[in-house]
């Protein structure tokens, strides 16, 4: 049978010629990775700090993509006083900054010879100026290179391409259908990192789909057979949009009907998920729905009435403590991802964030970030700029995090075993990777 693996002339090297069909190429070819870095992540909108990062003017964080690294600065109050700049003395090229940290007195000085910028990028000072020519002390010339800059979710988005489609744009149709979850009032609760012996899009691709639940996760699926799980209701009708972002929307909670374990009710089936998921995440469910939910176990309610008392609990509870929680889950998406690389779940007033790229100059590692974040209450006041841990061993990660990243590494195994030229994908069920496939095409064929 003929495969889509080999290049066609003309045309994206492995480039996505059957929807159902993805080639494994795509997953560790060094030209392919070389293209992407050329076409994609300089191109393409992405997320390279949490405002938190950055809580006071002349505070900076740096981002890195492949070989180029972005210094993230808070210039003043407000969305419109972040800069991001590339990270690059106009003297000599020496990093201004590293890591996170804060400019004292406004000012971005470089640690080999002392030049000096403003805040707003400008230069500041250049020190013995009297022995360069005046071309070498243009203004515009000294200034810090930018890159575009948009704000949306409490995260900084950056393009390295000043040519680049507006944010608006990029972010419009995914950021409408997002909004009501309430991104914005969400504040970190944790931040790790692993390095993952897989290629980003092999990491990514395991957070595009639901079928991997009845099999990966046995504290979710908790023995659902095949014929009682429907993966249309647990995955939820979904969207794919043409940028590349997709949601989806989860079936609405049965306050009585059958559960997909037989002989399960719908109640405990809901008790357990979210024991499931509070230890095995640490983030998706939290210490404060559980606190809800024990109470409602400490009470005689029939099993028919127990998932809308605990809805009912739950927001009487965060009423009282000022939580500003969204609607229900019923009312809202309870996926997203935001093309190329972030991957939100919802749930509570909480979600985690997945964060998946490049690792250094390797197509076959990532770094896999996760950050948990949630709704604070009235009184916790301003949050610590946030501290990013690890890299995680694989093992000490909770049990649900870590039954992900050991199928993504025997993945990235599994495609190098000759005879395995296609990754071979349903339509129904792994459309959302078909299409972040497509649209990374797109990139890759312009100019």
């Amino acid at each position: 049978m003929a495969t889509s693996a080999a290049p066609r002339e003309n045309a994206v090297p492995f480039e996505i010629t059957d929807p159902k069909r993805v080639p494994a190429q795509r997953y560790y070819s060094r030209a392919f990775h070389e293209l992407e870095k050329e076409k994609l992540w300089s191109r393409v909108w992405q997320v390279a700090a949490r405002l938190e990062e950055i809580p006071r003017v002349g505070d900076f964080t740096e981002y890195t993509i492949n070989d180029q690294s972005l210094l993230i600065v808070r210039e003043a109050d407000g969305d419109e006083g972040i800069k991001a700049y590339f990270n690059a003395c106009r003297h000599r090229a020496t990093a201004l900054g590293t890591g996170t940290g804060t400019f004292h007195g406004k000012q971005i000085v470089c640690p080999y010879h002392g030049w000096r910028w403003n805040l707003d990028g400008s230069n500041s000072y250049v020190y013995a100026e009297r022995g360069f020519t005046p071309a070498c002390l243009d203004k515009d010339f000294l200034r810090l290179r930018e890159a575009k800059v948009g704000v949306w979710g409490h995260m900084v988005f950056v393009n390295l391409d000043t040519e680049c489609e507006p944010f608006e744009d990029f972010i419009g149709g995914i950021a409408e259908i997002l909004e009501p979850i309430g991104f914005d009032r969400m504040r970190v609760r944790w931040w790790k990192h692993v390095i993952l012996p897989g290629n980003w899009k092999m990491a990514q691709e395991a957070f595009l789909e639901a079928y991997h639940v009845m099999q990966a996760h046995p504290s979710l699926s908790m023995g659902a057979a095949d014929e009682d799980y429907d993966l249309d209701l647990q995955g939820g009708p979904f969207e794919c949009l043409p940028q590349g972002h997709a949601h989806s929307t989860p079936a609405p909670v049965s306050e009585g009907g059958e559960s997909p374990v037989k002989g399960m009710s719908m109640a405990d089936y809901f008790i357990q998920f979210n024991n499931a998921l509070y230890f095995g995440t640490d983030s998706y469910t939290t210490e404060r729905e559980m606190f809800v939910q024990q109470g409602l176990l400490e009470k005689d309610i029939p099993d028919e009435e127990f998932i809308p008392a605990f809805f009912e609990a739950l927001y009487e509870y965060a009423r009282g403590a000022g939580i500003d929680l969204p609607a229900p889950a019923t009312e809202t998406t309870g996926y997203g991802h935001i093309f190329p690389n972030l991957t939100f779940l919802p749930a509570y007033g909480n979600s985690i964030i997945y964060r998946v790229r490049p690792f250094e100059d390797d197509p076959e590692k990532c770094v896999f970030e996760v950050w948990a974040v949630q709704i604070p209450t009235a009184d916790a006041g301003d949050p610590e700029r946030p501290e990013l841990e690890g890299p995680v061993p694989v093992e000490e990660w909770p049990q649900i995090f870590k039954e992900d990243y050991r199928n993504i590494i025997a993945q990235q195994r599994g495609i190098h075993t000759k005879g395995f030229d296609d990754m071979v994908l349903s339509e129904r069920y792994e459309a959302m990777i078909v299409n972040s496939h497509a649209v990374i095409d797109t990139y890759l064929r312009r100019p």
